[in-house]
């Protein structure tokens, strides 16, 4: 009877424990503090700035944007994180950006890839807290598209 209740103890305080780790909705010292952990370099001046500027991998340049707030002006309590890399083709005709675009979606499994209307190549990802999410699996899904984001190079120039 002892080691019952002692395991239901153990039990629930590790439920607890896990559910206090658990982030039910972004803030932006969340979604900075995520991009760090998974080495990115934060180079927005303006804390107050809407859009979070970030490099990573090799100078890899992307923004960030908190999304689905309960106040979309205060950025509070929100529960989408948007991020989002953008690409000029260098010395690639339409058809092999189109390609290369076509070869990350189905073969990258965090993110997706796009030509916006003016020709820029545009690869976003989209992280949602809806029933929490861990710090560490926010820090994990961000790197993992820092990781797609540069297999995309590969699919464009052949690095793969």
């Amino acid at each position: 009877m002892r080691w019952t209740i002692l395991a239901a103890a153990v039990l629930a305080f590790t439920a607890t424990s896990a559910q206090a780790q658990s982030l039910q909705h972004f803030t932006r010292a969340d979604f900075e503090r995520a991009l760090v952990e998974a080495g990115a370099t934060v180079t927005t001046e303006d804390p107050n700035a809407e859009r979070i500027d970030f490099q990573f991998d090799g100078g890899v340049i992307a923004d960030a944007l908190l999304l689905a707030c309960e106040d979309n002006v205060a950025k509070t309590k929100c529960l989408g994180s948007s991020m989002l890399a953008t690409f000029e083709p260098e010395g690639k005709t339409r058809e092999q950006v189109i390609e290369a675009i076509n070869t990350y979606n189905y073969k990258e499994n965090f993110g997706r890839a796009y030509l916006d209307p003016d020709g820029t190549i545009a690869v976003r990802m989209y992280i949602f807290a809806d029933g929490g999410i861990t710090r560490a699996n926010y820090a994990s899904q961000i790197g993992l598209w820092f990781a797609s984001v540069s297999d995309f190079f590969g699919y464009l120039y052949g690095e793969e």
